[in-house]
This record gives structure tokens, C-alpha cells and sequence, in this order.
């Protein structure tokens, strides 16, 4: 009797200490806005749009210079992010499997969806954080795939309040590319409702943070503003595309403001570590949504794939600082699995790197070279400098440091410098593959 008491305290003390060792787990919330450009923000300079909520975010955190998406469009950043690696490496899923519809669309000579997407045998960022205890949720925008077995809920995440495709009216909730189809879903169920498309997404978030604040979660809020189309709150304002495309950035602000208040209303600001960045550059508008830097949203020049990146940890990550460390959106996989104190399996290969240091430590050595590939035009970077081909051909070589507006082209003056950088590229294209 004795010894069944001593094994039963036991086992309560064992229970109670995973569940502790669970608490200690920090949360995670990543913002990623859609086709946010590097300016567009009161933080990068810019004047004319007023994001106080995003700039105190920074203010109380680390603001990056140099973050570059992994594709300068959706769908390619998003699988680098959910694999934390090349999208090139991920497992090929044909569009028509990805989208059975698009055959029918074809022949009836409709506007084709963007199908692209990962094969659910990828290991996934929630699917990591979910077998580490974590509840994990999709707000937003998933855009990996369309037909039901591609569905985010397959991929890890607990939860799902959004949209499928690229983009939906910020009203009704009808896709915008592709058929003209309701395309809003509550888990695996289409359901509509009424509202504003960054006002919903962040009401999920509060309720998401509240359901959950007495256990590790992970929230990716997935918004879809600034994507087009260009939509304020008040369908019956009619404002010109430039008051209109600022008013969707400071509303997308105010979300970012309800969010973290809602950590700090339920004492969860310490422990969780919030992100917000962007998918990747602006399409042409202006409101000077990509400041100084040239190109544009599909682009190899800067502007196409740097963008905002902000971090914030209270009494982790010290506040105020500005981190030139040149980071990618295939770095967020292995840094949350760290944190949630798990790794890819073995035999998985990892492009990304924990950048958890970096945030803490500027001065810490993160020298690699990187990559984007987009249809036949490519980019590699090493240090400052960056060549830009096309196809085989070497197009252009910048050095970043000296001309952040890629003015010059060095290439004459540098040809052993085009040469290795040529040979890198080749040798990741060997590596990678080329889709």
C-alpha cells in the first residue's frame, strides 16, 4: 500500500513537471503582411504613413536592415517558411493535382490560379511546434495548394480561419484570383461572415490568444493586407488607390496593436516572442512603399524580396536596436523549433539558420551565401556583393554596402568576383534543382 502511495506521488511530480517544463515553452506569434514593401513603414522612414503600433514594436525590440524573403512572391516565401529551407527542395506537386479545377478553368479559357504549392509529406514548421506541445493556428492567407488534401490543417496547424488561395475581396470573401468562388473557411468548412478581412483576422487572434494563454501556442497571422485589391474598411468612401493603399497599412497597424495588447492583457507579453515582416516587396504604387530601393514585387533587385522585419522579446531581446545581420524567411523554422526545444528529423535537410543569437547579438557572425531563383531569373549574395542573372547569363554585380539603390553596375571591374559567384549559383542550382 505504502509503495503504491510513494509511485502515485511520483507520478503526479512527473506529470506536474512536464506540464511546468511545458509552460516555460515561449509562445510564438508571427505577422507577416502581404506585399509590404521596406518603406512603407514609420520605423524604415516613412513619413507619410503613421504606424505607431508596429514602430513601438520595434522601438521595444530589433528592427533588421537587411531581411530578405526567400522568393519575391507569395507562394515561394511561404514554403520556405513552412520547411525552413529552398522552396526549390521541396517535393513537386503538380498544379492540376494542386488545383483540379484548372484544367476546367483552361478549357473555358478562365483566369488561372496560382497552384503552386508543398506536398504534405514536407516536414512543417507547425507540424514541429504541434508534436512539441504547442497549439498552433493559420489566420489569413495559406495559398500552398487548393484542393482538400492541401488543406493547412494537413500540414500541422491545429486551426485555420482564412482563405486557401492568393487573395479575396476584403468584404464579401470571393476569391480574386481565380474563379469568383466564396473562399472563406472556418477549419475545414467554407463559412462567410461579415467584416472587414484584417479586422476578422485579428479578432481570431485575440480569441485565439485568449483560448490559449495557459499553454505554449503558436499563432501565424497570415494578413492579407496590403494585397490587392485595393479596399479601406468603408466600401462606400471612395478614396484615390494611394489614400486607400495607406489607410489598409494603418489599419493593419491598429491589428498589430490589438494583438500584442491582448498578450499583455493576459500576461503572456514576456514569454512569447512576436515577429512581423512581409512576404516579400510592393507591387508599383505609392505612399514610396519600397523607399529608396529599386524594383518591385517578382523582382531580383532588392526591392523585390527585402523587406520589413521586426522582433520583439521583453528581457530577451534588448529593446532598441538596429541589426544589419542579413536573414532570411527560411531562418524562422529551425529558430521556433530551438525555442520549442525540437529539430528537423534527421536526414531533412535545413537551408535556414537559428537567428535567435543574431536578434540578441548583432555583432555575431552570420556569413553565408544565399540564393533566389524565380522562373529563369536568379540572384546570389555573399557578403555585400550580389549578382543577378538571368537564365545563364550574369546580368549585373552590386555591392550592396556602397550602393543600396543598385545603381552601379560592377561587373567589368570585378570579373573574378562574377565568376565565383557564378560558380555558387551553379552549384546550389545542382544542389536545389531549378523549379
Amino acid at each position: 500500500m505504502m509503495r503504491c502511495f510513494f509511485i502515485l506521488i511520483a507520478l503526479t511530480q512527473a506529470t506536474m513537471h512536464a506540464a511546468d517544463s511545458s509552460a516555460q515553452k515561449p509562445n510564438i506569434v508571427l505577422i507577416m503582411a502581404d506585399d509590404l514593401g521596406y518603406g512603407a513603414l514609420g520605423c524604415y522612414g516613412n513619413k507619410e504613413v503613421k504606424t505607431p503600433n508596429i514602430d513601438a514594436l520595434a522601438t521595444g525590440g530589433v528592427r533588421l536592415t537587411d531581411f530578405h524573403s526567400n522568393g519575391p512572391m507569395c507562394t515561394p516565401t511561404r514554403a520556405a517558411l513552412m520547411t525552413g529551407r529552398y522552396q526549390q527542395r521541396c517535393a513537386w506537386v503538380d498544379d492540376e493535382e494542386l488545383s483540379p479545377k484548372m484544367r476546367e478553368q483552361r478549357k473555358e479559357n478562365l483566369k488561372q490560379r496560382w497552384a503552386w504549392g508543398i506536398s504534405p509529406q514536407e516536414q512543417t514548421l507547425p507540424r514541429l511546434l504541434q508534436q512539441s506541445g504547442y497549439r498552433t493556428a493559420i489566420l489569413g492567407k495559406w495559398h500552398l495548394g487548393y484542393d482538400s488534401k492541401f488543406h493547412p490543417m494537413n500540414y500541422g496547424f491545429d486551426e485555420f480561419r482564412g482563405y486557401i488561395g492568393g487573395a479575396v475581396d476584403y468584404h464579401t470573401h470571393v476569391a480574386t484570383h481565380g474563379t469568383e468562388e466564396l473562399d472563406w473557411w472556418h477549419d475545414k468548412t467554407i463559412e462567410n461572415e461579415t467584416g472587414y478581412t484584417t479586422d476578422l483576422l485579428t479578432q481570431y487572434a485575440t480569441h485565439f490568444i485568449e483560448r490559449n494563454k495557459s499553454r505554449p501556442f503558436y499563432l501565424y497571422l497570415s494578413h492579407e493586407a496590403v494585397h490587392d485589391p485595393l479596399q479601406g474598411r468603408d466600401p462606400s468612401k471612395k478614396k484615390s488607390p494611394r489614400e486607400t493603399y495607406k489607410e489598409m497599412i494603418e489599419v493593419l497597424d491598429e491589428s498589430v496593436g490589438t494583438v500584442v495588447e491582448a498578450l499583455r492583457k493576459n500576461k503572456l507579453a514576456n514569454n512569447t516572442l512576436v515577429i512581423f515582416c512581409s512576404d516579400n516587396g510592393p507591387v508599383k504604387i505609392g505612399v514610396a512603399a519600397n523607399a529608396s530601393l529599386k524594383g518591385s514585387k517578382g523582382s531580383m533587385f532588392e526591392g523585390g524580396h527585402r523587406v520589413p522585419f521586426i522582433a520583439n522579446w521583453p528581457g530577451v531581446i534588448p529593446a532598441g536596436q538596429t541589426n544589419s545581420q542579413t536573414v532570411m524567411s527560411m531562418d524562422l523554422l529551425p529558430t521556433f523549433a530551438k525555442l520549442a526545444g525540437t529539430s528537423a528529423p534527421q536526414g531533412h535537410p535545413i537551408d535556414g539558420v537559428d537567428i535567435l543569437p543574431f536578434l540578441k547579438d548583432p555583432s555575431k557572425a552570420n556569413d553565408r551565401v544565399l540564393h533566389w531563383l524565380f522562373g529563369s531569373d536568379w540572384a546570389v549574395r555573399k557578403g555585400v556583393w550580389k549578382l543577378i542573372g538571368k537564365g545563364d547569363r550574369p546580368l549585373t554585380l552590386v555591392n550592396l554596402e556602397a550602393d543600396i539603390e543598385e545603381k552601379n553596375n560592377l561587373m567589368k571591374e570585378q570579373p573574378e568576383l562574377v565568376g565565383e559567384l557564378i560558380q555558387l549559383h551553379r552549384q546550389w542550382i545542382s544542389e536545389v534543382g531549378d523549379r
